[in-house]
């Protein structure tokens, strides 16, 4: 379940001529008055109508030509062979790349503007991605051998195909059967139209490599991403069409004809045009590499005296860098050294993939630069971006001809300089400590790791010897990455429970695709099965022990909060799921020291969420490892407590959790402390200092409380959070610094009496046989209190009372029905009916009204609604009874009515729940 988070109350003033009056413009017509002036790329039909609303406006000519254009619009069928269309985009591009007559004065000249030439580059994009769709498949599709079954598009919202450009935004997620079936039944009833050689498609072609070289490092950072989509569209053209042709060199050459060789002589000025547009972009790219930046070890924004902007990029290198990922992505040609195999990258630019011997230093300025965009610069969207580009080589690898294994050699040989790059480029974007990135890197490992698998498959099927037995206790993972296990497994693991939803879903997907699915629907987590090789993931996890424990302890002290809590959440798990198998538990017991180390530190975390998680795998680690943690469960009882006190509620509650684990690893006597610690918390209340409800709502909304505080923005690397004081990162503020109240430590006990209770209230039903609550030792501590629960001399005993509301339900569900309604229910009765009438002056919250609404319904139920009914007829107020309980009946109606209710299924908070489960 998702925590909420106790924050207090921020005041916000504007400054006086901000200040709202009767003259300002509303917040409805502003954000249309802003729509109106903005540029809309996301189809060529609303970026035309978008020139006519710049202010200021833009000439009449461009007017004039985009009315055409939306006129010619309509008419898509047949804009392939529509020279006009194509004669008015190169126009519009011209009238953004240069200055043109205002027709209002013609001796004067119009200043540049970029829209033109954005909404320019728009049309070409959407014009060459029609027309490549247009042409007829080949015989041989070269994506037939493409290992890249995802089609991640642009990620801009703007070039609609498969152009790639900034990689997913979200995990993909699998197509149906039939929407898949209705795909390929769309692709083979798709219309093919061949071009011809005085196609205007060819004109477009010829004029683009001079446009991409006079804006690749456009000022407009919008053009220069419209630069990066049209690039890729221009590749994917020119190479399909010389696949096309490629695969119907045999007919031409009993049919030959003069339009034929005019079409390849067209397709190989497309291939000059094509080789010139990366060397402009490799040349643009190597200048900038070449200009010296602060790269992130000397960045000052990583300090706490200092700021650097983060948020945009280094001139024109990221988008650099998404033109050539768009390059790449494009090259979708064969390998081979007929006249018609080309296009694709890894054959026409190998001499990037080798080092080359310059002033007697082996040096590879390609691959290396990548590696320091990727780990070393400071832009976080540099980083980014240069992992979409080492993604796109890595398919470009396994879209090679099957005959070209040296291709695929460049992944798998340990000594490539690919290889080693992308190990680097992994280790550091994978723990990045920004979300994006930390995502790229999670692309990029996703598909780096499957090509290595697919890899590893097809050379066993084609071996002839069987050389399993080598390598049977591992798993096809651990057999195909080799050196690369120690540094990949680690990080995929932690990002399963990384705080970024997209990152989280993205590598717990990534878990299962390399794994496999071999366990039951409703466990989420690591994968293990008997017939699985090499025990599947949880046995991968077990063998690689070492590298993943010191991991996790170092992610425990890492500078960003949501890492810290990921780490502590992965070691919960370790303990939950490796600690508790019979085959795997002595893989984690030599680390089980190193690892609560990390924890005992985390206590002391500033951000509560990492001192919650720390709390319960802490508790987690005494079921499994119980002797091992013995030395330190003096330390541990004492931080157990604290937390049970602490300021944030779902804080107490699960360090109640972890108590009840540690009774039921070591028995009595730590029942007998944990009996000491409820004894001396419950009456902490009646120390609570009396305060008005009143003084208490002046106290939260004193404005001097609230001002000149330190703010910070999301885009800032200020540190926000700490770690027992030292400076950290992070991108919310989870600090809660006012003192603790003696009211939160009778709150504490309450989740503390509903462990006790559901463990080891029943002797036939208890976690352990030597732990039992009696009557003896529960009915004291439940009369204390309901008598505790009765004081109203402070404000917060309304929080103090729905508590008790929401785990009383269970309580007497783990007590029973005879034994709840025959000892503990009258002790409660009187306050919870007066709690339910919320006409009667009490003053109590909704909430608390609500808590004991449904605990009534569920007592009720329990016991029966007749009995329970009685009990409060006693107190004389059984028609607030009454009236919450055609409540409940009136909600479960309409839910029921609208659908809102379904089976209860168990949900892992190690995952998401099944694809098919209703809650």
């Amino acid at each position: 379940k998702r925590k909420t988070q106790s924050s207090t109350k921020t005041s916000l003033s504007l400054p006086p001529q901000h200040e709202p009056n009767n003259t300002s413009i509303d917040g409805a017509r502003l954000i249309l008055f802003i729509n109106n002036k903005t540029m809309d790329f996301s189809t060529v039909d609303r970026a035309l109508t978008s020139l006519s609303r710049r202010h200021p406006p833009l000439p009449n000519e461009v007017l004039d030509l985009s009315n055409r254009l939306l006129e010619l619009l309509p008419s898509a069928d047949g804009l392939s062979e529509n020279v006009e269309y194509a004669h008015g985009i190169l126009r519009l591009i011209e009238f953004g790349g240069g200055t043109i007559s205002d027709s209002d004065n013609d001796t004067t000249s119009a200043p540049l503007r970029w829209e033109p030439l954005a909404v320019g580059l728009r049309l070409v994009l959407d014009y060459l991605e029609k027309r490549t769709g247009e042409l007829p498949a080949p015989s041989h599709n070269p994506l037939d051998n493409d290992d890249d079954d995802e089609d991640e598009g642009t990620g801009l919202g703007t070039g609609g195909g498969g152009v790639y450009a900034e990689g997913p935004r979200i995990p993909k997620i699998q197509e149906s059967g039939s929407a898949a079936a209705a795909k390929k039944e769309e692709l083979k009833n798709k219309v093919s139209c061949p071009p011809n050689a005085k196609s205007p498609v060819f004109e477009l072609m010829m004029a683009l490599p001079t446009i991409v070289n006079a804006h690749v490092e456009h000022c407009e950072p919008r053009v220069r991403s419209l630069v990066a989509q049209t690039v890729g569209a221009y590749a994917l053209y020119a190479t399909s069409l010389l696949n096309w042709l490629g695969s119907t060199s045999e007919e031409s050459n009993n049919n030959n004809n003069e339009e034929r060789e005019q079409l390849e002589q067209a397709a190989k000025k497309n291939q000059v045009g094509r080789k010139q547009i990366h060397s402009v972009i490799l040349h643009s790219l190597k200048s900038h590499l070449e200009m010296k930046g602060p790269s992130r070890e000397n960045n000052p924004g990583a300090a706490s005296d200092g700021a650097l902007d983060d948020t945009t990029g280094w001139r024109a290198l990221e988008t650099n860098l998404h033109a050539l990922a768009s390059y790449i992505d494009g090259c979708v040609g064969r390998a081979g050294s007929d006249g018609y195999r080309g296009g694709s990258y890894i054959e026409e630019e190998i001499r990037l993939f080798k080092p080359s011997k310059e002033d007697g230093d082996f040096d590879n300025w390609f691959l290396s630069g990548l590696q320091h965009c990727c780990v070393v610069h400071v832009n976080r969207h540099v980083r980014a971006a240069s992992a979409a580009v080492l993604g796109v080589l890595v398919k470009a690898c396994m879209r090679s001809s099957r005959d070209a294994s040296s291709h695929r050699n460049l992944l798998v040989e340990t000594d490539s300089a690919f290889r080693l790059v992308l190990k680097e480029t992994l280790r550091g974007t994978l723990e990045d400590n920004w979300s994006q990135v930390r995502m790229a890197g999670s692309v990029l490992g996703r598909r780096f790791v499957l090509a290595l698998l697919k890899i590893h498959s097809n050379n066993n099927s084609e071996s002839e010897e069987d050389d399993e037995d080598d390598d049977e206790e591992l798993t096809v993972f651990e057999s195909a990455a080799g050196d690369l296990v120690p540094m990949l497994l680690p990080r995929m693991c932690l990002n399963r429970f990384y705080l970024a939803q997209g990152v989280k879903l993205y590598s717990q997907e990534t878990w299962k695709l390399v794994f496999g699915i071999a366990h039951a629907n409703s466990e989420e987590g690591l994968h293990s099965s008997g017939d699985q090789k090499g025990g599947g993931g949880m046995g991968a996890v077990a063998r690689s022990a070492a590298p993943l424990c010191r991991f996790y302890s170092k992610m425990c002290d890492a500078d960003n909060h949501a890492v810290r809590e990921a780490a502590c959440q992965g070691v919960a798990e370790l303990a939950q799921k490796v600690g508790a198998h019979p085959s795997y538990a002595e893989y984690i017991s030599p680390y089980v020291t190193m690892l609560l180390q990390a924890l005992l530190m985390c206590f002391h975390d500033e951000s509560w969420p990492v001192r919650d998680e720390a709390c319960l795998a802490c508790g987690t680690f005494c079921l499994a490892y119980a002797e091992e943690c013995k030395p330190e469960l003096a330390t541990l009882f004492e931080r157990w407590t604290e937390q049970l006190t602490d300021q944030i509620w779902s804080v107490r509650e699960d360090a109640a959790v972890a108590l009840g684990d540690a009774i039921t690893a070591y028995g009595p006597d730590m029942l007998e402390k944990v009996l000491a610690v409820v004894r001396k918390g419950l009456p902490a209340a009646r120390d609570q200092a009396p305060m008005s409800r009143e003084e208490y709502k002046r106290l939260q909304n004193d404005v001097s409380a609230h001002t000149g505080n330190q703010v910070y923005s999301c885009g800032s690397l200020a540190p926000k959070l700490r770690k027992g004081g030292a400076g950290r990162i992070g991108c919310s503020s989870c600090v809660v610094d006012r003192p603790k109240a003696p009211w939160e430590a009778t709150d504490g006990c309450v989740y503390l009496l509903r462990e006790l209770c559901m463990r080891f209230a029943n002797g036939d039903d208890t976690e352990r046989e030597d732990v039992v609550m009696t009557d003896a030792i529960l009915l004291p501590l439940m009369t204390e209190l309901a008598d505790v629960c009765r004081l109203s001399h402070y404000p917060q005993s309304d929080d103090l009372r729905t508590t008790l509301w929401r785990q009383m339900p269970p309580i007497a569900e783990a007590l029973g029905k005879r034994r709840f309604k025959g000892l503990y229910l009258d002790l409660f009765i009187e306050l919870l009916a007066k709690n339910l009438d919320d006409r009667c002056g009490t003053g109590a919250s909704q909430l608390s009204i609500h808590a004991a609404g449904q605990c009534a319904e569920e007592i009720a139920n329990l016991i029966g609604v007749g009995i329970f009914r009685g009990r409060v007829e006693a107190t004389g107020r059984e028609e607030a009874f009454d009236r919450v309980m055609e409540d409940r009946r009136r909600e479960q109606h309409m839910a029921a009515a609208n659908g809102r209710f379904g089976k209860e299924v168990f949900h892992s908070p190690f995952g998401p729940p099944v694809a098919g489960q209703v809650a």
